[in-house]
């Protein structure tokens, strides 16, 4: 019995520690103060430009691309996948990978389904380079579509750790096909950065070799 109240308080703090950490998140991208958000809004235009790109960049390349996938995969360790403790990773793989689409395509689908569509690093780019906007547009549906089959491939029971496994041949080419997908994103982030003048964005890599 003390077992199970000691089990119960532990849920139970980190279940409250959880809403504690989403409601401080809320309030720093709300309208009504001094937070997060009002100190982006304050930058200029182009170190706005900067950051959001900066972001989608290193998220893409050195998180996504190389500290969790390429460092799992090389190292066949479940021990250095995204949630290890959760098998969850497929699923945080994609909603990051989702962010960026997010981000470049101005569009957020709420969980009831509705969206939420407003300007776009899409439609900016694409007044000055149509092509370039086009193309990165490829890019970022090609990689959703992508990261997604790691999230069917859990669906049909072969979860990340499965696929990173050691002898696992056709599970280490779909995350190697999702890691090289990030990478080409991110070169066409890149290209799109340098057509809104942000020519310093150096993407983070974590020193990986890609």
């Amino acid at each position: 019995m003390e077992i199970v109240i000691v089990v119960l308080n532990i849920y139970r703090r980190a279940s409250t520690l959880l809403v504690n950490d989403l409601t401080w998140m809320q309030s720093e991208w709300a309208d009504n103060g001094q937070n997060y958000r009002s100190e982006l809004t304050a930058k200029a235009p182009t170190e706005g430009l900067r950051i959001m790109l900066f972001g989608m960049g290193s998220l893409s390349l050195g998180e996504l691309a190389g500290e969790r996938m390429k460092v799992a995969l090389e190292a066949n360790s479940p021990e250095d996948e995204h949630d290890c403790f959760s098998d969850n990773t497929h699923n945080s793989h994609y909603y990051n990978q989702k962010g960026i689409s997010n981000v470049w395509f101005g569009s957020y689908t709420r969980i009831d389904g509705t969206r939420v569509i407003g300007p776009s690093l899409n439609e900016l780019v694409a007044k000055s380079d149509e092509s370039i906007a086009t193309q990165t547009s490829t890019a970022v549906s090609a990689t959703d579509k992508q990261v997604h089959t790691l999230v069917e491939s859990a669906e049909n029971g072969i979860a990340f750790d499965q696929l990173i496994a050691t002898g696992n041949k056709s599970g280490n080419e779909l995350v190697t096909a999702s890691i090289k997908s990030l990478v080409a994103q991110t070169v066409e982030i890149e290209k799109a950065s340098a057509v809104l003048g942000v020519n310093n964005l150096n993407s983070d890599t974590a020193d990986h070799e890609f």
